[in-house]
């Protein structure tokens, strides 16, 4: 199972990319699913190769790093009440108005492709994103990400 119902935020507002990364990542390693340098791979794997993508106008952020960072697989999920800007992981001269964010780990670097393609495949979904960016309670988020094929 990839999705732990603790790990998720609705209708956030954050200033900063580097203070969404650490909300995120301080509930991972409170529920001990990553390492303590999981942080410091994400931000600097971000730098490198960033994560925004633009689906059907809506700003979508993956942000991920290298499985050894990882102590169980997990996402984490966080929508927010007001964007804020990724690069774009096809041009990163582009920016993205992301509004959200399916934070990954996972422990196996083969878990990644397969979670991603059921991911990509929820983006395209318009009835799915809209219910996405309403979705308030853990169990709502947990029919749309399980009607989607992930768990």
């Amino acid at each position: 199972m990839y999705f732990d119902q603790r790990l998720c935020f609705f209708h956030q507002k954050v200033e900063s990319q580097d203070q969404l990364f650490q909300m995120m990542t301080d509930k991972m390693l409170e529920a001990g699913c990553v390492k303590e340098n999981y942080y410091e791979g994400i931000s600097n794997r971000e730098k490198e190769y960033p994560t925004g993508l633009l689906v059907n106008q809506t700003g979508f952020a993956i942000p991920h790093t290298d499985s050894e960072r990882v102590n169980k697989s997990q996402i984490c999920f966080l929508s927010l009440d007001e964007p804020i800007e990724f690069e774009d992981m096809v041009d990163k001269s582009h920016k993205i108005s992301v509004e959200l964010v399916f934070m990954l780990a996972m422990a196996q670097p083969h878990e990644q492709v397969n979670t991603l393609q059921n991911l990509i495949a929820l983006f395209q979904n318009d009835e799915k994103v809209a219910k996405l960016k309403e979705c308030n309670t853990e169990k709502e988020l947990m029919q749309i990400l399980n009607a989607s094929g992930i768990e």
